[in-house]
């Protein structure tokens, strides 16, 4: 007999989606299967793991638990996450939500959930220790001939001991802890081994990795290590605080020949020395500048995105301006723009100077559009060249194949006379044939 079915969804960033991956292994064991189908009744078990980065990320989770509920009337509604850790009285006021699970052993409540919900015996769980384990997730992964990924996200970090003003995620994840380098490594070869090409190394600061292990270790050793042992075909480092992008990183992103991934994302925030200040960011425009420098000396090609955030509290048309200014001059490949959102408990939230809605609109659409700019000036650098890829599991409605080249272009290839599907999670050679505003086309090299 076939096993209870779930719907997973997933709110946030590419922490969550490691946490997910979690949650999906848990019940995997268990004897769930993912639901074929996202229409009305076509699920037994629903979970929402939810982000509370901004209030609009919090208005999202309800929204969707509402709409999950209206169209799985039957299911069982379990709601994680960030917003479950920080504010689970105003999810269990939602109508039809059964269960709030915040993050302390996360996928091993859910599973207990789960299991006690549909009379399953739950698997044993290994003793964590004062490590807790549970926090970085199973060590097994899906399948990426059945799943609907096929990049693997690996938590590695999790915790921040960094106190940004306006930031509410180390109250919810806590301090900075690290996965143990043999682990990190056993788990990579076991995502290598389950047939995934990708890996991505995630954390809520991934920089930090390394720092509360005896004896302290730093993240360019783990990459380092990792490339050695060659389980996987390409690392793909998450974002990392400007402070934590060295000079070994960068050198083996240089030199280890595409394995390591020619992409990093490194937030930014603010283009204003004032403002960074206010955010209780710690460092200035000048050390995010010679950060750049220092990757892009090193990897003229790489990709380098950063977050933004817009309309912080008495950020003034000067400051804002400083931040489009500094932005245009860089080498950036992209940005991540964000309203500012006042986030409770925060210091931020009682500053002065609170930035009209309107204009932080107007500052918003005026930065991602400079953004666009940014981006179309990267991806014109590659016409008529050829870069690594992955093929993804999806297919544009012209015939051609979603892919990620190493340097973070999405593009769309031509497959050629391959079948579309039998792309999926090969690595590939494209050749980028055009750039255009909102799209990158490649064919298969």
């Amino acid at each position: 007999m076939s096993g209870p079915t779930y719907r997973l969804v997933t709110l946030g960033c590419k922490l969550n989606q490691a946490d997910s991956g979690a949650l999906e292994s848990r019940l995997r064991r268990l004897g769930f299967r993912r639901a074929a189908q996202p229409e009305a009744g076509a699920a037994d078990l629903l979970l929402l793991n939810t982000c509370t980065v901004t209030g609009g990320a919090d208005r999202e989770a309800r929204q969707i638990a509402r709409r999950l509920r209206r169209a799985h009337p039957r299911a069982l509604l379990v709601v994680t996450g960030c917003y479950a850790e920080r504010d689970a009285e105003s999810l269990r006021r939602i109508p039809g939500v059964d269960h709030v699970v915040g993050m302390r052993d996360q996928a091993g409540r859910v599973a207990a959930i789960a299991a006690s919900a549909f009379g399953l015996e739950a698997p044993p769980e290994a003793a964590s220790g004062e490590l807790d384990l549970g926090r970085f997730g199973a060590t097994e992964a899906c399948d990426p001939a059945t799943s609907d990924r096929t990049r693997a996200f690996l938590k590695i970090q999790d915790g921040c001991d960094l106190r940004c003003s306006y930031c509410v995620i180390p109250s919810v994840r806590g301090e900075s802890r690290s996965l143990p380098e043999e682990m990190v490594l056993e788990r990579l070869a076991g995502l290598g081994g389950s047939g995934y090409h990708e890996v991505v190394l995630t954390g809520v600061n991934t920089g930090d990795w390394g720092g509360d292990l005896l004896p302290r270790a730093r993240l360019h050793d783990l990459l380092g290590r990792a490339l050695d042992a060659g389980t996987v075909t390409r690392l793909r480092l998450n974002s990392l605080e400007p402070r934590t992008v060295t000079d070994p990183i960068a050198a083996l992103m240089a030199e280890s020949g595409g394995r390591l991934a020619r992409h990093i994302q490194v937030p930014l925030q603010s283009g204003s020395d004032a403002v960074l200040a206010r955010m209780r960011r710690n460092y200035r425009t000048a050390d995010y500048a010679r950060v750049l420098e220092r990757v892009e000396a090193r990897v003229p090609e790489a990709g380098l995105g950063a977050d933004v955030i817009v309309g912080f509290p008495g950020e003034s048309d000067v400051e804002f301006e400083a931040t489009c200014r500094f932005v245009e001059a860089s080498p950036l490949a992209y940005l991540h723009v964000f309203s500012y959102s006042a986030r409770p408990g925060t210091a931020a939230a009682s500053l002065p100077g609170q930035v009209p809605a309107a204009v932080v609109r107007e500052r918003s659409t005026r930065l991602r559009s400079i953004g666009r700019t940014l981006s179309l000036r990267y991806r014109r650098r590659f016409v008529g060249r050829t870069l690594p890829a992955l093929a993804l599991r999806e297919v544009h409605p012209d015939g051609r194949v979603r892919a990620l080249t190493d340097t973070f272009i999405d593009c769309a290839v031509d497959p050629g006379i391959v079948p579309a599907g039998e792309l999926f999670n090969r690595p590939l050679t494209v050749r980028i044939t055009a750039a255009e505003d909102l799209q990158t086309l490649a064919a298969v090299a």
